[in-house]
């Protein structure tokens, strides 16, 4: 009888050994890169980028891999095709332990059960919380779920020749998003630094629209570029019961239509079509084929190169209120990953932007942090003394991105890729002048329903 109670405590032990393991969640284990008594680990890691980029990142892995000196990172640079190139990594039994993803497909491949949820990791890591970060850069599958995080921040902002608005006595562009030109504002100045070959600007006799040497302003024409002035008007991608798209709201059509006539009626913005004639952003504004561009601040490693152009930062314009559009593709750990407490330490080391300082300060990326731009010790580390950031950038920018910053769509809206596969199409022919943004987007409607599907997070929705 004493045997049995002593194999019957015995027993117990080990369940509440088991049970207690169970209930810490997952590993944070060699945080500090103590590597004594670990077993040799290599994880694969795969990443798309420039070759500035590229560098940046295996220079940030070098760093890793000597603190932990346990982990070997396989790390893979795919330049092109990445998207097809990784989903057949998947399909072969081959994905990596840590990966960049496109906007389009880590939430689809999160909610398959595919990606994990590093929240789960964050509720037991002394060094990052969930709380650390921008709420507009989280990948979320669930109010409680989320893939992780941007791979870094990106927004959107004007940037310009200030050379340009001297000779034409243009006003400056406003740098405080309070202050931002209206619409009507932003059209006027446009016009300013618009002229033919003949220096006539749009409104003149004699203005010739198909001989136009300088644009006052060149603006995108991809979803995110046009969902800042639709997010600016009030509007939405869907709509916030996620029954249908929003798109053909008074709200969205208004916005987009603006975006057109700056190219079809006011003349001072290339079409697509004009703009295959025009080189890339910062050879554009340095010789002077465009005044202003209203793009992505990832712009700033180009324009910090040119040191023949004198560029500077505003805010864009504003219908209603000011809104700067926050994407980005994901960096995610895969479930079918044999070391997730190795990759996870991978994943906290790419978050830090302490590991990829040159990205940072050199104009490419912002951080994820957000003590990154309220800690005047950690902003100087960035954004201040270096080449791509400009006193107006912490208006124009950082402060533009903490407190008026929103997610783009594909951060939440399901079938996201498919419908931005109808979209964008259609809205070929109002960039051309062919037909108005109601007529485009109204043709499509019944599209993009059969697709529209509500949102993955019922928390966020836009």
């Amino acid at each position: 009888m004493r045997s049995l109670r002593c194999l019957i405590a015995g027993l117990l032990i080990v369940i509440v050994c088991l049970s207690a393991a169970a209930c810490k969640g997952p590993s944070t284990s060699g945080t500090n890169g103590d590597s004594s008594g670990q077993q040799q680990v290599t994880l694969k890691f795969t990443f798309w980028g420039s070759p500035v980029e590229k560098q940046a990142v295996e220079n940030a892995i070098k760093k890793f891999e000597d603190k932990y000196k346990y982990i070997k990172v396989d790390a893979l640079h795919i330049p092109t095709d990445y998207q097809a190139k990784i989903t057949a990594m998947l399909a072969g039994n081959e994905a990596p332990d840590v990966a960049y993803l496109s906007d389009t497909l880590c939430l689809e491949w999160a909610q398959e059960g595919k990606l994990v949820n590093v929240l789960e990791y964050m509720k037991n890591d002394p060094e990052l919380k969930e709380e650390d970060h921008l709420e507009s850069v989280w990948y979320r599958w669930a109010p409680d779920k989320a893939l992780g995080t941007n791979t870094a921040v990106e927004a959107y902002a004007l940037f310009y020749n200030k050379d340009m608005f001297e000779e034409a006595g243009a006003p400056l562009p406003p740098t405080k998003p309070e202050d931002a030109w209206s619409w009507d504002e932003f059209v006027e100045v446009a016009k300013m630094l618009t002229k033919d070959g003949s220096g006539k600007h749009p409104g003149e006799d004699g203005f010739d629209k198909n001989n136009i040497v300088q644009y006052g302003v060149q603006y995108g024409t991809g979803i995110n570029s046009w969902m800042n002035a639709v997010y600016s008007n009030g509007g939405r991608f869907i709509k916030p019961d996620g029954s249908s798209t929003a798109l053909t709201e008074p709200e969205a059509i208004e916005a987009i239509q603006k975006i057109a006539d700056l190219m079809n009626v006011h003349y001072v913005c290339p079409s697509p079509v004009a703009a295959k004639n025009i080189p890339e952003i910062s050879t554009a504004l340095m010789t002077k084929k465009v005044a202003m561009v209203i793009t992505g601040q990832w712009v700033l490693l180009d324009l910090a190169a040119n040191k023949s152009l004198n560029f500077d930062i505003g805010v864009m314009p504003v219908l209603k209120e000011y809104k700067t559009v926050i994407l980005g593709g994901a960096t995610a750990i895969f479930e079918s990953s044999k070391h997730k407490d190795e990759a996870w330490l991978l994943y906290k080391w790419l978050n830090n932007p302490e590991s990829s300082l040159e990205l940072h300060a050199g104009g490419l990326w912002m951080p994820l942090l957000k003590n990154w731009y309220t800690d005047p010790e950690l902003v100087s580390k960035w954004a201040e003394n270096n080449p791509a950031h400009p006193a107006s950038y912490k208006d124009a920018v950082m402060r533009a991105t903490l407190e008026y910053g929103m997610s783009g769509p594909a951060y939440n809206v399901k079938n996201y890729g498919k419908i931005s596969a109808i979209v964008t199409p259609a809205l070929d022919q109002v960039w051309l002048g062919e037909k108005t943004a109601e007529e485009a987007l109204k043709e499509v409607e019944s599209q993009i329903n059969e697709l529209v599907d509500g949102f993955y997070n019922s928390n966020r929705d836009y």
